[in-house]
């Protein structure tokens, strides 16, 4: 397992190498949007999940008799079932690990909304309804990427202006609430691009001929196209990051309000998004030092000034 992990900390990620030829050399900071793209290797949280994914799989292994006796995995704090720490022998020092085993150091969370006039001009540069419709709803639901691609006719109630997607996770389906512009802009794709109306069928299709029904990949692309002629690098979740900044924004909405909306598991990771934005920052200091300093205060010219400072015991 550890030579496993030093092989994923070392050997270049194959899907680095699968972009476009004009794409921004990898690692390097977009000046545009402030992000940086991906690096060369894979990342601390990919190596993570991968270790998480084969902890499940030999635990299944181990439970069922036809594994190894031993998970070669080491498990997460607490996740054995038993209490932190409870073989620890009493003649030594305490020492709590944050982290397992092999377990990567992950930066802090961190999340980064589309401005409103990098949205618009986003938007402005689209090629057809159907990519309108889909940055509109995105942006107005804040619905994962793939949650949206997977509608199906049936799916959409445009009397209260909701949507049913399969949650990620749970699968469930739930309502989620979008905005009219969105179902205006999906009118006027299914009026112009006319796809494949079939009884509980895909709802977003290829307009390539014959049509297809339209994968994550494809959608991906045409935001890769956008963002080319911008000089950008916004990738889908971006919109789900503005939506729910966007929700915070709105004193109407409370973070349970937005908890809900974006189906979180856990308050806490709604809180992200109240974390302040480094560009605000830096544009609130910015603010600060161009205002000018507040002016001395002064005696009011109806009063004698000597009688006032004689009054406060003041000394010129």
């Amino acid at each position: 397992m550890r030579a496993f992990v030093e092989h994923l900390r070392e050997v270049p990620n194959p899907q680095r190498r699968r972009g476009r030829p004009d794409a921004p050399p990898l690692g390097v900071v977009n000046p545009r949007t402030g992000k940086q793209a991906p690096g060369r290797q894979y990342a601390a949280r990919t190596i993570n999940h991968q270790l998480s994914v084969l902890f499940g799989f030999y635990d299944h292994a181990c439970a069922a008799g036809f594994g190894p006796l031993v998970n070669p995995v080491p498990a997460q704090r607490g996740r054995d079932g038993g209490r932190v720490l409870a073989h620890h022998n009493p003649m030594e020092d305490f020492v709590v690990h944050r982290r397992a085993t092999y377990r990567q150091k992950q930066p802090k969370p961190t999340w980064r909304a589309i401005p409103d006039q990098a949205a618009e001009q986003l938007f402005g540069v689209l090629r057809c309804h159907r990519d309108r419709a889909l940055i509109s709803f995105w942006l107005s639901s804040g619905v994962r990427a793939a949650e949206l691609l997977g509608l199906r006719h049936g799916d959409l109630d445009v009397g209260a202006h909701t949507i049913t997607v399969v949650s990620k996770g749970s699968r469930a389906r739930e309502e989620v609430p979008a905005s009219v512009d969105s179902f205006a802009w999906l009118a006027l794709y299914l009026a112009e691009d006319r796809p494949p109306l079939v009884e509980g069928g895909p709802l977003w299709w290829t307009r390539t001929q014959p049509p297809r029904p339209l994968t994550y990949h494809a959608a991906r692309a045409a935001l890769q196209r956008a963002n080319a002629v911008l000089g950008t690098n916004w990738t889908l979740h971006d919109l789900r990051h503005t939506a729910a900044q966007r929700m915070l924004a709105d004193p109407a909405f409370t973070l349970v309000d937005v908890q809900t909306i974006l189906r979180h598991a856990s308050v806490t990771t709604t809180q992200i998004y109240t974390q302040p934005r480094l560009e605000d920052l830096i544009e609130k200091v910015l603010e600060h030092y161009a205002r000018p300093p507040a002016p001395a205060p002064t005696l009011d010219p109806g009063y004698d000034a000597s009688a006032v400072h004689e009054l406060l015991g003041i000394r010129r």
